[in-house]
């Protein structure tokens, strides 16, 4: 499909400072290195726009559009470009591409609803719903305007769901959970499942404990592949509005997630745990349950949160420490390893003298 540039300027207006040479259409969006001439391209910094005139210059050819930021743009070589200069190039590629070149999980070749579909006659589709393959949905469940439900998923009964949500194939969703708008649940998650709690008798045996609670998810949520988020053993675990989970996350039973937090791939929240606004897992975090971690706290390098994070700011190591403190401490644990290193060979060298 053909789109000309006046078609962007006026659907994303707040984001774009400026475009020169606005007369251009394209019909895709590739990377830098891989442009055609009906290509809108993105680039953020110099090396980037080095590598696109050098491409131009050997290739006798132009992308349709560029998009970038102020400084590039200005010093862009004057091919005939048509570019947009915008104030965020990150956040202009990803709304850009979503609107012009996302996935299409409507699955249209399968109809709205697939023949195999199990659908319980008390369940509510609004209008737009598209139910795929092998898909069981239970009873009281209600789905709202424009959702789809790829194939081979289950829904079991009264949960909701809301409008423009996309739940991808394999997806388990247990009874009582909420979903907001807008969410995307990634391949293979399970949401609502039991949580890991049991009690113990007299003879060290482990006894399950029931979990009637629920998941509560907020609108423009997504959740990546094969994560587990549990349901509570009373009351809800809650996931607010805007958070982000990578693939192969476990958030256990009970555990409250704030506004915009974001949680990178195989990251793990104890039950009851409190995360605050726009806090920042990065890759394999672990918290044990029951702990608290404020607004704007960033966890790196495999943090381990065994006590609370009572300040925002970037925080590393077991137990969490400010991230200055750990590169010192990193360093000095560096250097004083090389210090024995030195002495053990001192030593060595010193008892075959000894010995001679």
């Amino acid at each position: 499909m053909v789109y000309h540039v006046n078609d962007v300027l006026s659907r994303f207006s707040d984001l774009i400072v400026e475009a020169k040479g606005a007369d251009a259409s394209f019909s895709r969006i590739d990377a830098v290195d891989a442009y055609q001439s009906d290509s809108l391209i993105f680039i953020s910094d110099a090396a980037a726009l080095l590598a696109l005139n050098n491409a131009m210059d050997s290739s006798n050819s132009t992308p349709a559009v560029v998009v970038t930021n102020a400084d590039v743009s200005a010093s862009i070589d004057n091919h005939g470009l048509c570019v947009i200069t915008v104030k965020n190039v990150r956040f202009a590629q990803a709304v850009i591409k979503q609107a012009y070149a996302d996935y299409d999980s409507a699955d249209s070749h399968w109809g709205m609803i697939h023949p195999s579909a199990l659908i319980h006659p008390s369940a509510k589709l609004a209008k737009g719903v598209r139910v795929g393959p092998n898909t069981v949905i239970g009873p009281d469940v209600e789905i709202g305007i424009d959702t789809h439900i790829r194939s081979n998923c289950v829904i079991e009964h009264s949960v909701m769901i809301g409008e423009n949500c996309v739940i991808n194939n394999l997806v388990n969703i247990g009874y009582l959970s909420v979903v907001g708008n807008r969410v995307i649940i990634r391949p293979g998650a399970i949401i609502g499942n039991e949580g890991f709690g049991f009690g113990q008798d007299q003879h060290g045996r482990y006894h399950r404990t029931p979990h009637t609670g629920i998941v509560e998810i907020g609108d423009d949520v997504q959740i990546g592949a094969n994560c587990n988020i549990d349901r509570g053993t009373y009351g809800a675990t809650k996931i607010a509005k805007g958070v982000k989970i990578d693939a192969l996350c476990h958030i256990a039973h009970n555990v409250n997630i704030d506004e915009d937090a974001l949680f990178v791939a195989q990251s793990g929240v104890a039950g009851s745990c409190n995360i605050g606004k726009r806090v920042i897992a990065s890759g394999q975090t672990g918290m044990l349950d029951h702990k608290t971690v404020v607004d704007d706290a960033i966890l790196v390098h495999r943090c381990g949160v065994t006590e609370d994070v009572l300040e925002p700011g970037m925080w590393a190591g077991t137990p969490p420490r400010p991230f200055k403190e750990y590169v010192r401490n990193l360093n000095i644990g560096k250097s004083m390893s090389k210090k024995v290193t030195k002495l053990e060979n001192e030593l060595r060298e010193l008892k075959k003298i000894m010995a001679a």
